[in-house]
């Protein structure tokens, strides 16, 4: 039976990756469950608002209004809105929009030409304009459904990641047993 050499104790312990760092986030000593799930409440939030570009800004901005909440559990959650995930949330916004002003299911996307749309078509007003003209028939369900979707994220996040801190600080931290009386 050979004896496996042991650990070096200099040697670096290794990194947990991306699981484990979130684990560590969702673990903070310093913070609540509820202070935890707030913050994932608000970036999950903040993820849905209908405003492209303004995800970054708007959640730097609660993050230096909020002292109290954890600023990287706030930006994980609202970069769920990325470059992956921006089509389909944007479709579900349209799409939400256009069940609330009673159109149902379809969107009309034909008059839409995407390559026509360029970072010159935002450097003027004739391009605005034309941008806008082409985009009207999506814009107000897109931001209606947004909005309306940004707001029903805040309870979903809090309660869901209120859930998932409660049960991982159970499993992970040593909290004393309580015994009841039988």
């Amino acid at each position: 039976m050979t004896q496996q050499p042991e650990q070096d104790a200099a040697q670096p312990a290794p990194k947990p990756g991306f699981w484990g760092t979130l684990r560590r986030h969702i673990l903070h000593p310093e913070m609540t469950s509820e202070q935890i799930a707030l913050s994932f409440g608000v970036g999950f939030s903040l993820a849905w608002n209908p405003f492209l570009g303004l995800h970054t800004a708007t959640v730097l901005l609660a993050c230096f209004l909020s002292r109290r909440l954890h600023r990287p559990m706030m930006l994980l959650a609202c970069y769920i809105n990325n470059p992956w995930t921006m089509v389909p949330m944007a479709t579900t916004s349209a799409l939400a929009g256009n069940i609330l002003l009673g159109r149902g299911l379809h969107l009309n996307l034909a008059g839409i030409h995407w390559h026509q749309i360029t970072w010159r078509s935002f450097t003027s007003r004739a391009g605005l304009d034309a941008v806008y003209r082409m985009l009207e028939p999506i814009l107000l369900p897109y931001i209606l459904g947004g909005l309306v979707l940004s707001l029903l994220a805040l309870p979903l996040g809090y309660f869901v990641m209120l859930a998932v801190a409660r049960r991982l600080r159970r499993i992970h931290l040593k909290l004393p047993h309580i015994h009841h009386p039988s």
